[in-house]
């Protein structure tokens, strides 16, 4: 493995030398735009590879426009002053708190408790909860390895045997509530923003909060009713009586009253979301509203500075950052323009019209994953393939980012999804077989083309498509 790592680290860097300095100029391009290309074809081969540290590959890019005179650092780095990255910032803080407290373990623990203790009652449960805890942690990797050891420890109380039809189904059920339901929502996982970042300025503002969350209801609702029963239909085991609830409430009991820190931690959360809807009408930018709330929870001590070295994924939040840079250097340098009259006889018929779109780029970005393993990776690569092409789209921009977080997300085969492994990790891979995974994100990859197409009248209403 390691060999390999090497391998591929020497290609990359080869096949980048190569793209940079020995390669003639393409008409349309410069030796600034070449350096770009080059580094953005290097990076990806770390990336998928995994060669080094994933956020110091994109500080070696970015950094490597700058030694190289591509771009000066003021652009290179710009993005790290932006609205985008605090809100990211703040937002992973704002779930730091709600873990930390112990509120998203107690909202899925009563939820759970008023459904029927059987394999459709608490199934069902882990979709609810899952969804309503889903906009309050920007980041897929806490969701998934809270919500799985819950799930296993339902499968062990109603007698599911590890790796069953039924545990792998509650399994599923958790990873389906609590990270397939982050496309519902702007503020669920920090790749969102990502790759809202990506579009140029004046498309960003048709993602607000509000209306990223009414663009996708019909999306949400397909992906709840018919992943409920699909996964009911392929797991369910024959005898499906309730047992005793006794499980469930020895968590909530062992939970005790709300805390004031979680009290505080929900008023918070509720409060900012609130505000995130609102946005327009009050005029406070999401980030502003992310960070004043942070800061209410460390002047009550809810959070400490310990908390923001050691619940606070740094690493993550510079792997974003580099990859939102992408898009506004590849822009000043005009790869931009030039991949669009490459790419055009390919993706014209596509970005024409927004009935093929919802169905031809999620097929294709499943294609993607299975060699581009990052789920940022692959939204990026495509995001930045159809951005010179924003002016010529039969609909508004901003509609390419929802297609493309809801796509990355298949779990087809183990490798392809790095949340999925978290999940399973977290229960030491006892609960879901890979014929399982493999069933439902089939399934999954189907639901979600369906799902877009019913959003498509939504969209048209907005006046986006």
């Amino acid at each position: 493995m390691k060999n390999g790592k090497l391998i591929a680290g020497i290609i990359g860097l080869i096949l980048g030398i190569v793209i940079a300095f020995f390669l003639p100029i393409p008409h349309g391009l410069t030796h600034a735009a070449m350096v770009v290309l080059a580094t953005l074809v290097t990076a990806n081969i770390f990336w998928i590879f995994n060669v080094i540290p994933s956020f110091a590959t994109g500080l070696l890019m970015l950094s490597t426009w700058v030694v190289l005179q591509a771009v000066p650092f003021e652009t290179s780095f710009a993005i790290f002053s932006t609205t985008t990255m605090w809100i990211i910032i703040g937002g992973l803080a704002l779930g730091a708190a709600a873990t930390k407290t112990g509120l998203i373990t107690r909202i899925a623990y009563k939820i759970m408790s008023y459904f029927p203790a059987n394999f459709k009652g608490q199934s069902l449960a882990l979709f609810i909860s899952g969804t309503i805890i889903a906009p309050m942690i920007p980041s897929a990797h806490p969701k998934a390895a809270m919500s799985t050891p819950i799930a296993k420890g339902i499968s062990d109380a109603l007698g599911y045997k590890p790796k069953s039809a039924a545990s792998s189904g509650l399994f599923l059920a958790a990873m389906w509530g609590f990270f397939v339901t982050e496309g519902s929502f702007l503020s669920a996982t920090a790749q969102n923003y990502a790759f809202k970042g990506l579009l140029p300025a004046k498309y960003q503002s048709v993602l607000s909060w509000g209306n990223w969350f009414v663009m996708m209801i019909p999306w949400t609702i397909i992906i709840l009713v018919a992943g409920y029963f699909l996964l009911s239909f392929l797991f369910k085991p024959k005898d499906d009586t309730p047992v005793s609830r006794e499980f469930i409430n020895e968590q909530l009991k062992a939970l005790g009253p709300m805390s004031k820190n979680e009290k505080i931690t929900a008023i918070s959360i509720i409060a900012a979301i609130i505000m995130w809807i609102l946005e327009s009408t009050i005029n406070i930018p999401s980030a502003v509203t992310a960070l004043v709330w942070v800061s209410i929870l460390v002047a009550a001590k809810v959070l400490t500075a310990e908390d923001f070295k050691t619940r606070m994924s740094w690493s993550t939040i510079i792997f974003i950052g580099t990859v939102m840079a992408l898009g506004n250097v590849m822009q000043t340098v005009g790869l931009t323009n030039w991949l669009r009259d490459v790419l055009k006889p390919v993706i014209g018929p596509i970005i024409g019209n927004i009935w093929v779109a919802v169905i031809v780029l999620p097929i294709i970005i499943y294609l993607i994953k299975f060699v581009v393993v990052s789920l940022i990776s692959t939204g990026t690569l495509v995001t930045l393939a159809l951005l010179p092409f924003v002016t010529q789209m039969g609909f508004s921009p901003a509609l390419i980012v929802i297609i493309v977080t809801t796509s990355v997300n298949v779990w087809l085969l183990s490798y392809m999804n790095a949340p999925f492994l978290t999940g399973s990790a977290a229960v030491q891979d006892g609960m879901a077989s890979r014929a399982s995974l493999a069933k439902s994100s089939i399934g999954y990859m189907a639901i979600n083309i369906i799902g877009l197409l019913v959003c498509v009248p939504v969209w048209h209403l907005m006046g986006i498509a």
